[in-house]
């Protein structure tokens, strides 16, 4: 013989597996997205890291206004943000979106964007100006000499 569940039983059962289901989904959201901020970055004190400007991925910072982004490395894990600010001057901020830890795209037309569409963008100082990001990206020294940037730690 089979054994039967009645409808109000299946109701039921089916009744605390969509809720589990639910509180299961919407941890992995609030774990994923939440208001705070990602943890602190680690300290990189003493650590200095060169890029050679006349290499493909970073040809575009020989100009004043180019950006980009570079792999994790010693200085941060995420990467850097890398902005040709003026002939003599190229800015390092950190590639960690401020609100979920997320990595930042590249500057384009005087804002870089978190790569996860939540819609955070910073502008050229680093400074959050779009929510859900906030405060500013952590900002590393540089050293230019000729075309080797030099980004150290700290």
């Amino acid at each position: 013989m089979k054994n039967k569940i009645t409808r109000r039983e299946f109701i039921k059962l089916s009744g605390k597996t969509a809720c589990a289901c639910s509180m299961i989904g919407t941890s992995l959201v609030l774990t994923n997205c939440g208001e705070s901020s990602p943890t602190s970055p680690a300290d990189t004190t003493g650590e200095s890291k060169s890029f050679n400007l006349d290499e493909d991925l970073y040809t575009v910072l020989k100009t004043v206004g180019g950006s980009a982004v570079t792999t994790g490395n010693t200085i941060d894990s995420r990467g850097l943000l890398l902005y040709r600010e003026t002939e003599s001057n190229i800015i390092a901020y950190t590639r960690k979106c401020t609100h979920a830890g997320y990595e930042m795209l590249a500057f384009q037309n005087g804002k870089a964007y978190c790569s996860s569409g939540h819609g955070g963008e910073f502008n050229l100082e680093g400074q959050a100006i779009s929510p859900p990001a906030t405060g500013s990206l952590k900002e590393y020294e540089t050293e230019l000499n000729e075309n080797i940037l030099t980004v150290f730690g700290g």
